[in-house]
């Protein structure tokens, strides 16, 4: 007999499917209209298309219009209500801003608002305006807005390379590919170029230069076509998921594309191919970052480099992967091979590893590891290719400036520790010397100097420099002709090669077993906080004590003060606040005032991250990190980032893993006080 039971998996997919449904019922809709230059007529359609809903009866309001000096499009604007702008000061001048606040007040049922990737002025709420949008369609309120095809984040470096010009102002393009309708305003280029020169774009000193630059015909025919390309390419990305949605075949190809994250300039070009590559062949992605010893101990700018890669991955949809190791290579080759990973964007590496690593670049090292991986080599045309610092994270040296104080720590320490290592060895050897003791013995107390600074040091370059040093000192002191660098005997040269190569690869090895050893130490703990974390939490019984108990295991691991809040029925409770130990840090005063407070709301109501460090209300002293279960906001964590530093990604990481976990022990605490009551109401009826 047949088995006609329904696929409990395909069940599931449409329950799911429905609740997202119904949710985006509940939000407002966002229509954006699509040009692949200024002047094609974006904000001209956009408001066509409100006066024909206004002239139907329809509320429509204007929020922000570009005030182009365009006198059709502002004949166009007549008769539309229009909200006052908000006008920011900021260095001495007068900024005109979209008034997101007097949007959701006035709450219309539609809102138009200019330039989607504008960026908004310091001290506004939100750093971008399709932020605003977003916060608007969580509202329920639509939203009309323009956007021009180089703004998309995965296409600038492809526009950049046709136009000369890189943008600044991005949007993500998952705000581009779940707008509810996108409309192409599409021009002839001849004809773009005609109303140019007739001045009905730019006034005449402006469009003669554009002419010279952006405007050139070749180039706004290549916009052109990647415009009409990413539009017809989001066509067809919701034909198929809406045969998904209707028990269609899955059209999931099961690619699963990888890209790394490094501080190198190079890398936001590389994470946005790797993201049109999953685009294209509708498969996962995820961008992997391999903390080397090198990049944990690099500058401030190096890791807010790495911060900002992240940050540009997660906004093109990638998950975020985090390793520890030295060996690169071999790290994203065995997650490449745990993942199932079917592809593997990199960039072009031309430097050549020493002490320990194949020579070569890093996508050959990785087809070593994984031969049947497929690698795409994205080259870096703006520098030539080429990368002027070693290694495969190129530019995570140490910053010019801080080269004298890193120097001087070093003389303070790991070089002064080499110096007194070769010092005693030299002395020792001398006492060996005068007992007519052989050079084999003298040479093997270098090598033992040599490993016993490798222990006490981190800077490998230290350890080169004092194994060329001991070659010398053993030439000068203990070789004739004595106290002098001359060499006599055919032996003397080979000696020195061999005792400078048993150096070198004993200092090596030494350095990656400390390197090991410390990276071991780190994650044991890390391991230990969240195992710790998952013990406390099954122990408690009521939420104030989940917050004391989740609060410390947080300044437990940054160090750093923190704040927690209860969030219910539509109110804030607490916060219980947790100081960093010592001095010279933050104390609870600093967060006590609505200012910090209402940020802490902002997260609570909508189940987002926002303060310092972020793209929302980035001028609180703390970031605030919602703790949840689902769609449920049960409290805000705020953690006090001082000097405005990032939290460490992987740190980032486990903290989001905790409060997940927090989110869990809330809704279990919830179900459980339900049943509890749900028994009671029945025992009483009995």
């Amino acid at each position: 007999m047949e088995d006609n039971r329904p696929d409990p998996e395909l069940l599931l997919k449409k329950i799911r499917q429905e609740e997202e449904k119904r949710k985006k019922e509940q939000k407002g809709k966002l229509k954006i209209f699509l040009g692949y230059a200024a002047g094609v007529g974006k904000t001209y359609a956009m408001l066509e298309a409100a006066q024909t809903i206004r002239e139907k009866g329809g509320e429509v309001v204007a929020g922000y219009i570009e005030p182009h000096d365009r006198p059709a499009t502002f004949a166009m604007a007549e008769g539309l209500e229009n909200l006052p702008p908000l006008m920011v000061e900021y260095k001495g001048i007068r900024l005109r801003e979209f008034d997101l606040d007097e949007a959701l007040k006035r709450k219309p049922k539609l809102v138009l608002v200019d330039e989607l990737a504008h960026t908004n002025a310091p001290g506004l709420r939100h750093e971008k305006r399709y932020q605003d949008v977003e916060e608007l369609l969580q509202a329920g309120i639509s939203v009309y807005t323009t956007l021009n095809i180089q703004h998309l984040e995965s296409l600038n470096d492809q526009i950049g390379s046709i136009t000369g010009i890189r943008v600044r102002e991005r949007i993500p393009d998952g705000i581009f590919d779940q707008a509810d309708q996108v409309e192409l305003i599409d021009i002839e280029p001849s004809d773009l170029l005609q109303r140019l020169k007739e001045g009905k774009i730019y006034h005449a000193a402006q469009a003669e230069r554009a002419l010279d630059h952006f405007f050139a015909e070749e180039k706004l025919i290549a916009l052109r076509e990647i415009a009409l390309r990413r539009t017809a390419d989001r066509v067809n990305r919701l034909a198929v998921l809406e045969r998904e949605n209707r028990g269609g075949a899955d059209y999931h190809t099961g690619e699963h594309v990888l890209t790394c994250i490094s501080p190198s300039p190079t890398c936001a070009k590389v994470i946005r191919t790797a993201s049109r590559l999953a685009y294209a062949f509708r498969g996962e992605f995820t961008a992997l970052y391999v903390e080397t010893p090198s990049l944990q101990e690099a500058d401030p700018q190096t890791k807010r480099m790495v911060e900002e890669n992240i940050h540009l991955a997660k906004a093109l949809g990638a998950k975020i992967a985090t390793v520890f190791g030295e060996d690169i290579a071999g790290q994203i080759a065995e997650y490449a091979k745990l993942s199932n990973v079917s592809k593997v964007v990199l960039g072009r590496t031309n430097h050549k590893i020493l002490f320990g690593q194949t020579k070569g670049s890093l996508a050959d090292r990785v087809a070593q590891y994984a031969p049947r991986l497929d690698i795409y080599i994205i080259p870096d045309i703006e520098n030539g290719g080429i990368r002027k610092k070693r290694g495969f994270y190129a530019g995570y040296g140490k910053k010019k400036k801080d080269k004298p104080e890193r120097f001087m720590q070093g003389i303070g320490g790991d070089w002064l520790k080499c110096i007194l290592a070769l010092g005693v060895s030299t002395a020792v050897g001398m006492i060996f010397q005068y007992f007519k003791m052989s050079e084999s013995n003298i040479i093997m107390l270098y090598l033992l100097g040599i490993l016993l600074a490798a222990m006490n040091t981190s800077r490998r370059i230290c350890l080169v420099v004092a194994s060329v040093l001991s070659v010398l000192l053993f030439n000068f002191c203990f070789t004739e002709p004595f106290y002098s660098f001359q060499m006599e005997g055919r032996e003397y040269p080979v000696t020195a090669a061999v005792m400078l190569a048993a150096a070198l690869i004993t200092s090596s090895l030494m350095s990656k077993v400390r390197s090991h050893s410390k990276e071991m130490a780190k994650k044991a703990y890390r391991t230990e906080i969240l195992l710790d974390n998952s013990r406390r939490l099954r122990r408690v019984r009521e939420k104030k004590e989940v917050v004391k108990e989740v609060s410390g295991q947080i300044k437990k691991m940054l160090g750093l003060p923190v704040l927690f809040y209860l969030y219910s029925d539509g109110g804030l409770e607490g916060p219980y606040f947790l100081p960093a130990d010592g001095e010279g840090h933050m104390q609870v005063e600093e967060f006590l005032n609505q200012q910090e407070r209402a940020v802490a709301m902002w997260t609570a109501v909508r189940g987002k991250r926002a303060g310092a460090c972020t793209h929302t209300l980035p001028d609180a002293k703390a970031i605030y990190l919602p703790v949840k279960s689902g769609d449920r906001v049960y409290g805000v964590v705020g953690i006090a980032l001082e000097e405005r530093r990032e939290i460490p990604p992987f740190e980032y990481s486990l903290i989001t893993a905790m409060l997940n976990e927090t989110g869990l022990v809330f809704d279990r605490m919830e179900m459980m006080a339900a049943v509890h009551e749900e028994k009671e109401r029945k025992g009483e009826e009995l």
